[in-house]
């Protein structure tokens, strides 16, 4: 654990605790961003049209350079108005007004035309995908036989440059040259070596062009080339970034996620999503476990850059700019946190530099390149978390990048880019992704545009592009087969909290996860630069940590067998091609069933969900979500399942949520439910519940129509009472206190929970104090942390060893249920939380002398209808439900009947006995 003095941890005082923007300041951020683009467009078209670009500084146009060589400029500047062709798209959206007219000049002006060499890619992702972005979008205006006109000149257009780019595919590797020349084709003496993103990313664009002319050639090339590329990659699924024409690999063979590789992942993910064709969807899973098992750090935040061969770190080693577009990949691929984690970094470069370096060396913290061109790729990605978290924190990451565009890029004219975002240095140059999509990307953000529809996605250039019903292919019957049972679904985010949980702690926003410092410090270092005080009704206190984060390992294969076996040599050697007499699809439900285990490679990942592993792969046999793989070879029965550990004699679930509430100070609790006065929720939080004491589950039978006072889920709130500190130390419960000390009447019969410390004596100790004072429960709050340079108390130091001083536990009793003792506490309750929550609520008394309630929820935080109040009809009925029950044996299914690796299971693994009856406890059977 690294410990850090001078990074704060926050802890939150009111509701809500993700802080909101609210919708007419969003709206205001909305309007700006349309003016910003305005000012652009308006700016090209005013001083630039038709050249391809805008100088923004001079407010003059910007032309192709004589000098051949100066390939940043020439590779995209073909004498056909780019800027315009490529902000089409956005017009619709931000500028409507200026549409029609914009879709004019295009088709009564543009000419491909042209003697001039040009990048593949660069076309095809600016030029190609805006056009047909703009014949989709007036193929759904009302019919006009001005548009209609158009609507076809504009196909014609596309289809024209297409043919014009056809000759970079004559190498027979499928791999096609870089550029080519739009009227002449490929000129002799042309490089071979092209990138991996260049040759790959060409599907989208190509695949729709041919659906839409019924000109197969460009979809097939397509095809090819992204399976050539495919086909070369490394035993470990790694793809290098340059490659030649000629289909070899060249020096020095760098794999990772930015320059010359990024859109490749994203076209495989896209393709499969656009074209409804598992081919790409499979491809890119594969090529992401690569890049999560060996491009990613073990922290789960930085992406750098590998060589191939040897699997370690470039030196030097830096992340891009165009790496940001990383996360939003990951948001469509259903992976959110660790599309939160690497967004984190990118973050913090921003906010550090108020732009985003073109290239940053990670381990010294320090620019490689200092440039801006006024990227896209990190504001997308800012785009699509939102989408998929709502969280408003990326609001706020967007009004920081608007207002820095504004004041650092803005020029008379348009849009400068950055030459040094440390000295804030421009150039003068606007690219056209600066409208296409940095501001579009903006816009969509405040505007709060969702995501678009399915077979709907945007191109790496920012044009949204669609596969309509009838022009999607239908998979074949062998496919069709392959996929029975298949039930792909993303994992719904849940704000993290307190405990870096999904549902332990205070429900907290992005800001307030464990590892947002953590990703602040491998930026700033572990200084306090950077820690800003963002809102007044915050408390922050010192000597705050902050854990290095460790990932489980992503991706690997495991051998089933029943042996112990030590030897390598005496695994089985692998079966390249098992047969329906080992592996066997079952017809009517997709299920994969194992007769014979020898020779056979599982291949295992990470759910996205965060629930564990899930096979796979079955050696060459593609496990699809929603497919179960099931053992019924007898030589692994006695071995499969691992059985869990014995469960904790309690009815109670192991974890419950806390509702805490502030009510005025004058407020009385007594024991009829209902009869407390309406309160403010403070905050919610996770408590772990004793195997002692009262059962939190809802009272049945005679017992359900008792008054007496009782903590139960469902049951109203009772007071929470917290001693003052004893010469400065916190009460901890293991001596006995006075009711006056406490600020209760002793002739009242007002139920109440007692908050203690942790530790001075046993848990049951402190149950037995509880009772005689009166309590119908315990709140145990955890050990505080230490002061940097502490000595560890004694009676710590063997629980620190074991691991058990942190995190949640369940206290447990040293006497059998048998035991007078035992039976004396049996009415009173006890759950144990976390030290800071404890904190907040003492600072809470003190500051503002309200008076303090505590409920008792399900875990999913539930008490309204699905936990009815104890002793209602509904409490009856709820407790003879399915969902009661799954959700009260929560503790005891836990890892049944599941294969374990490093403590997770592997989820969709079952072994079958003689019987041909699942052993398996852990869930439903399929």
């Amino acid at each position: 654990m690294l410990r850090i003095h001078s990074i704060w941890i926050i802890v939150l005082l009111h509701l809500p605790v993700i802080w909101c923007m609210t919708n007419s300041k969003r709206e205001k951020l909305r309007d700006e961003t349309a003016s910003l683009f305005k000012h652009g467009y308006e700016g090209y078209m005013k001083y630039a049209y038709p050249a391809d670009e805008l100088r923004p500084l001079s407010c003059g146009p910007l032309h192709r350079d004589p000098d051949p060589n100066n390939i940043g400029i020439n590779d995209i500047h073909a004498n056909v108005s780019m800027t315009l062709l490529d902000v089409l798209s956005a017009l619709p959206v931000i500028h409507p007004t200026a549409f029609p007219k914009a879709v004019q000049l295009v088709a009564e002006k543009v000419s491909f035309d042209q003697d001039v060499k040009v990048q593949v890619f660069e076309m095809t992702i600016r030029a190609l995908g805006a056009l047909l972005s703009t014949y989709q979008t007036l193929d759904d205006l009302p019919d006009d036989p001005a548009q209609q006109y158009y609507k076809g000149r504009i196909l014609e257009l596309a289809y024209d440059l297409g043919k014009r780019l056809l000759p970079a595919f004559q190498p027979v590797t499928g791999i096609p040259y870089a550029r080519v020349n739009l009227r002449y084709g490929l000129l002799k003496g042309e490089s071979i070596e092209t990138c991996t993103a260049g040759a790959g990313s060409l599907l989208l664009e190509f695949a729709l062009l041919s659906r839409l002319t019924g000109d197969d050639r460009f979809e097939s090339l397509a095809h090819k080339a992204y399976l050539a590329l495919w086909n070369r990659r490394s035993t470990q699924n790694l793809l290098s970034n340059t490659i030649g024409t000629h289909g070899h690999w060249l020096a020095p063979g760098m794999s990772g996620v930015g320059a010359g590789m990024d859109s490749f992942f994203e076209y495989g993910l896209k393709a499969g999503i656009m074209l409804d064709e598992d081919t790409y969807t499979d491809i890119f899973y594969d090529s992401y476990a690569a890049v999560q098992t060996y491009i990613r750090t073990s922290d789960g935040f930085i992406y750098r850059t590998i060589q191939t061969r040897l699997l370690q770190p470039a030196s030097p080693s830096t992340i891009d700019s165009l790496s940001a577009f990383l996360p939003a990949m990951q948001v469509l691929a259903g992976d959110i946190e660790s599309a939160i984690k690497s967004h984190l970094v990118f973050w913090n470069l921003w906010r550090k530099h108020n732009a985003m370096p073109e290239s940053w060396l990670w381990q010294e913290r320090k620019i490689e390149w200092t440039g801006y061109p006024g990227r896209p790729e990190f504001i997308e990605s800012t785009y699509y978390l939102y989408q998929a978290t709502k969280d408003p924190f990326y609001l706020r990451v967007g009004e920081k990048i608007l207002q820095d565009l504004k004041t650092r890029t803005k020029t008379r004219c348009g849009f400068a880019t950055l030459k040094n975002v440390m000295t804030g240095e421009q150039e003068d140059r606007m690219e056209s992704f600066m409208l296409s999509e940095s501001l579009k990307y903006l816009y969509l953000l405040f505007a709060d545009e969702p995501f678009p529809n399915s077979n709907t996605v945007f191109t790496t250039e920012g044009h949204p592009l669609r596969i309509l019903k009838n022009l999607l292919r239908s998979p074949s019957n062998p496919r069709r087969a392959m996929r029975k049972g298949e039930n792909p679904t993303c994992p719904v985010y849940q704000p993290f909290s307190v405990g870096g949980s999904y549902t332990k702690g205070i429900a907290l926003g992005i800001e307030g996860r464990e590892d947002y410092d953590y990703a602040r410090s491998l930026i700033y270092g572990l200084s306090g630069t950077g820690v800003e005080i963002e809102d007044g009704r915050r408390i922050w206190y010192d000597g705050g940590k902050c854990k290095i984060p460790v990932e489980s390992k992503f991706a690997f294969e495991i051998v089933l067998s029943p042996l112990n076996v030590t030897d390598p040599s005496a695994v089985p050697p692998e079966d390249p091609s098992p047969g329906p007499s080992k592996v066997e699809q079952d017809s009517a439900t997709g299920d994969y069933l194992i007769s014979d285990i020898e020779g056979l490679r599982l291949g295992v990942r990470w759910r996205f969900d965060g629930k564990g592993y899930d096979v796979v792969n079955i050696g060459p046999h593609r496990i699809r979500q929603g497919q179960n793989v099931i053992v019924q070879d007898p030589a692994m029965r006695g071995h499969l399942p691992i059985p869990s550990s014995p469960s904790i004699n309690s009815e109670s679930p192991p974890e419950l949520t806390l509702r805490f509430i502030s009510y005025p100070p004058s407020t009385a609790f007594i024991s009829m439910p209902g009869s407390a006065t309406e309160g403010q929720i403070l905050l919610h939080a996770i408590g772990a519940t004793a195997t002692s004491g009262i059962d939190f589950v809802p009272a049945t039978g005679t017992d359900s129509t008792s008054t007496e006072p009782a903590w139960r889920i469902g049951n109203q709130p009772a007071r929470l009472v917290i001693p003052p500190k004893i010469d400065d130390q916190l009460y901890q419960g293991c001596s006995k206190i006075s009711l006056e000390s406490l600020g209760i009447n002793s002739d009242a019969s007002e139920p109440f929970v007692l908050m203690v410390s942790r530790g001075g004596c046993t848990f049951f100790e402190k149950l037995e104090v509880a009772k005689d004072l009166g309590a119908i429960g315990v709140l145990v709050i955890g050990y505080a942390p230490l002061e940097e340079g502490e000595a560890v108390p004694p009676e710590r130091e063997y629980e620190r060893e074991r691991g058990f001083e942190d995190g949640l536990i369940r206290p447990s009793a040293e006497y059998e249920e048998s035991h007078p003792k035992y039976q004396y506490i049996k009415d009173v309750g006890m759950v144990y939380t976390e030290w800071v929550i404890g904190e907040v609520l003492r600072r809470l008394v003190e500051t503002e002398q309200n008076v303090i309630g505590i409920e008792i929820l399900n875990i999913d935080g539930h008490n309204d209808g699905s936990t009815p109040a104890n002793g209602s009809e509904e409490a009856k009925n709820f407790l003879s439900s399915s969902k009661f029950h799954e959700e009260k044996n929560k503790d005891t299914l836990t890892n049944q009947g599941y294969l374990m690796v490093g403590g997770w299971p592997i989820m969709n693994l079952r072994v079958i006995d003689s019987d041909n009856k699942y052993v398996f406890t852990g869930g439903k059977p399929p």
